[in-house]
């Protein structure tokens, strides 16, 4: 089986550095255009039965760009949300560091296990996305999965059966998307795209 993992175009949050969790931003203009590409990319995957999304607004843009073009419906999941970054979220790095200076050193210290106040840790990410991951492997059936940065990068090392901590080494751009095939549980990296493809 394929998880075809996309990423959202680029927001006005993406250019500005701002830590965008459950905070929504729109899609700037280049954002726009380029899921549109990503969407005439995804066309070559006509076998997929549905498409899987994150309810945020920059999700669904790019979901019912590949939707219409592939002519597949949308399910929303909830459980495809951004890390919730807290008190982080919707502000710039350097505003956290100024503001939050104790909760920012904890939380470089230990990305994994700190839970940001009002927000999520890395792990409790890694719970909801190992839970969706596990129903689709039961289903055996490809799938796409517009979803957020961080989150593929996760989903990326739980399909791998690497360390959660191993997410670093994984980067997928605005409107990008990963290819994993999946087999006897085993998985491994297909294709890692911009969208932009021209040929096969």
């Amino acid at each position: 089986m394929k998880f075809i993992l996309v990423r959202h175009g680029e927001t006005e949050a993406n250019i500005g550095g701002i830590y965008s969790g459950w905070t929504d931003f729109p899609l700037t203009e280049k954002g726009n255009k380029d899921i549109q590409d990503t969407a005439n990319t995804l066309k070559k995957y006509k076998d997929i039965d549905i498409i899987y999304s994150s309810p945020l607004n920059r999700t669904l843009t790019t979901a019912n760009a590949i939707s219409s073009a592939l002519k597949k419906d949308i399910q929303i999941v909830d459980d495809l949300k951004e890390m919730n970054f807290g008190i982080f979220d919707g502000k710039e790095s350097k505003y956290i560091k100024e503001n939050y200076p104790e909760e920012w050193e904890l939380w470089l210290r230990d990305y994994v296990n700190y839970r940001i106040p009002e927000g999520e840790n890395l792990l409790d990410v890694l719970d909801r996305i190992k839970e969706f991951i596990d129903k689709l492997i039961e289903k055996d059936k490809d799938s796409i999965i517009v979803t957020h940065g961080g989150v593929i990068q996760v989903m990326i090392t739980y399909l791998l059966d690497l360390g959660v901590d191993k997410m670093w080494h994984f980067q997928c751009p605005p409107a990008g998307y990963v290819e994993i095939e999946y087999v006897d549980n085993f998985g491994y990296i297909r294709r890692l795209s911009d969208g932009k493809e021209t040929t096969e």
